[in-house]
């Protein structure tokens, strides 16, 4: 068995907490190698829900990989939707990934060399991912900005920075080990009014602030409808 990158796609599926673990099962019956669980809260956008303190969310963030199987995976996390409508929603996105690492049989030089540029097929749903990463505690005053441009809500996931000392002082800044990244789909429409309204976010103008950047979502998909 050797390893070779070739195209393939990524599921991205946002669901309740403790529901996670049920999509990578349905992921894995349907041919995919495993998934990855986070854990992040949603922060939506509903006058009545923050009034009540329930605009919070928490969820698992389900990451799978996917290569031939992508139909079937994509079909198996429907399916658990159609059957538990009330306890299974969410939404889930398919990114198109130019290189993933995977086992091959037998001599793969012939196949890395044919996978170099490759894409899948991909396809234009109409939704673009943002992410957003920035020091702990900003999340929330993007996505307030965000808000102002039309986008409906978010998903905070925590983190931190892998810098060293080493590099805090090549650069000349000082970086905070612990970020935030918050995770927002919205119309391509929305996309530059969200843009210019998250710049416009203090802790962002810092050196070492934060990151944004932008994936088109091939498709969307809304669970437990």
């Amino acid at each position: 068995m050797n390893l070779t990158f070739l195209p393939g796609k990524l599921l991205i599926s946002m669901v309740g907490r403790h529901k996670g673990e049920k999509f990578v099962s349905a992921a894995k019956a349907a041919g995919a190698r495993g998934g990855t669980i986070a854990f992040g809260r949603a922060v939506v956008d509903s006058k009545i829900l923050q009034a009540l303190f329930l605009a919070d969310v928490q969820q698992d963030i389900v990451f799978t990989l996917m290569r031939d199987e992508a139909t079937s995976v994509i079909n198996a996390v429907r399916a658990i939707c159609r059957e538990h409508p009330k306890k299974s929603g969410g939404i889930a996105l398919v990114l198109d990934v130019s290189g993933m690492l995977a086992r091959q049989a037998g001599n793969t030089t012939d196949i890395t060399e044919a996978a170099v540029g490759a894409r899948s097929e991909k396809m234009d749903s109409g939704y673009t991912l943002l992410t957003i990463i920035v020091n702990d505690g900003y999340a929330d005053d993007v996505m307030t900005q965000a808000r102002k441009a039309g986008a409906r809500g978010g998903t905070i996931l925590t983190g931190r920075g892998t810098a060293s000392e080493e590099d805090v002082k090549f650069f000349g800044i000082t970086l905070v080990p612990e970020k935030e990244v918050l995770m927002i789909v919205a119309e391509k429409t929305l996309v530059g009014p969200i843009l210019e309204a998250v710049r416009k976010v203090p802790a962002l103008a810092e050196p070492g602030g934060g990151i944004v950047y932008s994936m088109d979502v091939e498709e969307f998909i809304l669970l437990g409808q």
